[in-house]
């Protein structure tokens, strides 16, 4: 074996295709939402370092914006960005103060880890195999169209 020169991105794209696959064609969700998840917080870096918002940032601001809004104070973006990865946190992390068990949909939170990353992936301007299909089932069993 030898070592080699690896490119963040280009390995988040790597997993981001897999998970793709491992959703639409082996229905094994939790890796599904592993994978999308490191490719989602890779793609996200990548965009804050060319100066642009990750998808995370950007629904922050939006649902922050609504919130303080309706209850006159502002989210607490750590507390927001928990809930958003509380599955993918559930998967990766279990020592021994966590639970054996846990509640979780997880073809809802894989879907919603693809539809992040995927868009992150987008906004670097990236071609990723297996989007179509993606976008085609979502378009099918979400948006019902």
């Amino acid at each position: 074996m030898t070592s080699q020169t690896c490119n963040h991105v280009d390995l988040a794209r790597e997993q981001l295709e897999m998970a793709l696959d491992a959703f639409l064609e082996r229905h094994r969700f939790a890796s599904a939402i592993t994978l999308a998840s490191a490719a989602e917080r890779v793609l996200g870096q990548a965009l804050r370092q060319s100066g642009k918002p990750a998808v995370l940032d950007w629904k922050f601001e939006a649902t922050d914006l609504v919130h303080t809004e309706l209850h006159g104070k502002s989210l607490d973006k750590g507390a927001f960005t928990d809930a958003e990865n509380r599955v993918s946190s559930a998967l990766c992390y279990f020592d021994k103060t966590s639970a054996p068990d846990f509640e979780a949909d997880l073809e809802e939170a894989a879907c919603w880890m693809l539809v992040r990353a995927c868009e992150n992936a987008h906004r670097l301007g990236l071609t990723v195999q297996g989007f179509d299909a993606f976008n085609d089932w979502f378009y099918e069993h979400i948006v019902a169209v």
